[in-house]
């Protein structure tokens, strides 16, 4: 029967190795290793192009604010935090249904040039309900 203490310095030094293999990137080679499929990191295309939909879609929430249509802006700031952001709380004017036609446009485009068939996915459900917001403004 094992001790406690032998338990806790086995489950510490295997705590240290796994850390070793994150710090040193070599993770994923170990998990290959024993026939294992990592999960691949997110692509730097996949995350500049994340960002630049990110700061568009604020730009339309702030335009839906400064329209006052509440519809919009409840869909825009879900959208948002599905992506993980937080939405801002800006105000802009503008014609809110131009807005959100542009931005379903290029959440199409942008569902094209995606790397990642789920990041694609995402987009073009964007896109749709951008598209679908268009009869709410």
């Amino acid at each position: 029967m094992s001790s406690r203490r032998v338990v806790l310095a086995a489950a510490g030094g295997v705590a240290v190795a796994l850390a070793g293999l994150f710090v040193t990137d070599t993770f994923d080679d170990a998990l290959l290793a024993v026939g294992a499929k990592p999960k691949p990191l997110p692509r730097p295309e996949d995350t500049s192009l994340m960002e630049a939909v990110v700061a568009d879609q604020q730009r339309v929430l702030a335009v839906a604010r400064g329209a006052g249509n509440a519809a919009v802006v409840t869909l825009l700031t879900a959208q948002l935090e599905q992506l993980g952001a937080t939405p801002g709380n800006a105000t802009a004017t503008g014609d809110l249904a131009g807005a959100l036609r542009t931005a379903s446009r290029h959440r199409a485009t942008d569902a094209r040039a995606a790397i990642s068939p789920e990041f694609a996915q995402v987009l073009a459900s964007l896109s749709a309900g951008l598209a679908q917001a268009e009869t709410l403004a």
